[in-house]
């Protein structure tokens, strides 16, 4: 059971004169995410993996499917583009809801979630996730939803903007736009983010935890907005680095080995494991506003 040390101070929403302080607060998430770094580890590091098996195995499945038809015959295979779609937003989806099982397990610790569970009950973190799995996949479900729906308007207004500028102009700016719409989307659907902490409160409906969610999150966009930023340079920066790393320390004649390819594939994964839960972490201290009588944790 992962537990956060009953000396810790317990602290309030950080706020100044009825003003949020984002800063502040995210001075609060770090000094809770270095003093018990193992226990979020403990918990990120199982769905980051399981989420990449998935992953890897769609991504086989998809690129057998369409080594197995002829590139000009591709408009006439409408079953096996179906089944590829599928298989790619399934595993998208699979990976999603892992994330938010994740957050349900970080906010389970940092809010307290659990006190008033039976201690002979208490087996791990995943406790209260699991014994509200029907609404947390509902959650995940339109949270994914929601961000594929921000992804199609982006993706939208890039093809408005070549259609006015041309492709030769924009292409040099199309993975950076690319991006910046990406963190924008990612970050109005964290907005949503303290959905998964309230619904284990019990008491409230799926839809009425989203509302409340958007409400929280008025006034710490700016804080939603960094850590949906550290998350992602985190673990791109957490990837590349074990990944080049690793390559560098092992002997060249190693280097082409089945083994060593799989051990840096994982090794890169738990690396970006390692960087995901100060964003969960922030999701739950938001969402411990609204939580009587929980509390966050802070040392």
């Amino acid at each position: 059971m992962l537990d956060v040390d009953p000396n810790y101070l317990t602290v309030q929403p950080v706020e100044l004169s009825g003003v949020p302080r984002p800063g502040l607060l995210l001075k609060d998430v770090y000094s809770i995410y270095t003093g018990q770094f193992r226990s979020w580890f403990l918990i990120t590091a199982p769905t980051s993996l399981l989420a990449s098996i998935v992953l890897l195995m769609a991504d086989q499945k998809i690129r057998a499917i369409f080594r197995s038809i002829p590139i000009r015959e591709l408009p006439y295979h409408w079953g096996e583009m179906a089944e590829a779609g599928a298989l790619r937003y399934g595993s998208f989806f699979i990976s999603w809801f892992l994330g938010c099982f994740a957050l349900a397990a970080v906010a389970t610790v940092v809010n307290g979630l659990d006190q008033d569970t039976d201690e002979a009950w208490k087996i791990d973190s995943y406790q209260k996730a699991r014994e509200h799995f029907g609404p947390l996949f509902l959650a995940a479900l339109l949270t994914f939803c929601a961000f594929l729906t921000g992804m199609a308007a982006e993706e939208f207004v890039e093809f408005r903007v070549i259609r006015v500028v041309g492709w030769g102009h924009f292409s040099r700016y199309n993975l950076g736009a690319t991006l910046v719409g990406y963190v924008v989307v990612a970050s109005v659907v964290s907005w949503l983010g303290m959905a998964i902490p309230l619904i284990l409160s019990g008491g409230l409906g799926v839809w009425t935890a989203l509302k409340r969610s958007v409400k929280l999150s008025n006034g710490y966009e700016g804080f939603l907005f960094l850590l949906v930023i550290e998350s992602l340079a985190g673990a791109y920066v957490a990837w590349y680095a074990v990944h080049y790393g690793l390559s560098f320390l092992f002997p060249v004649q190693l280097r082409y080995t089945a083994w060593h390819g799989w051990l840096v594939y994982f090794v890169s994964i738990l690396a970006s494991a390692a960087v995901q839960p100060p964003m969960f972490i922030g999701f739950s201290l938001l969402a411990g506003n609204e939580l009587k009588p929980a509390a966050s944790a802070l040392p």
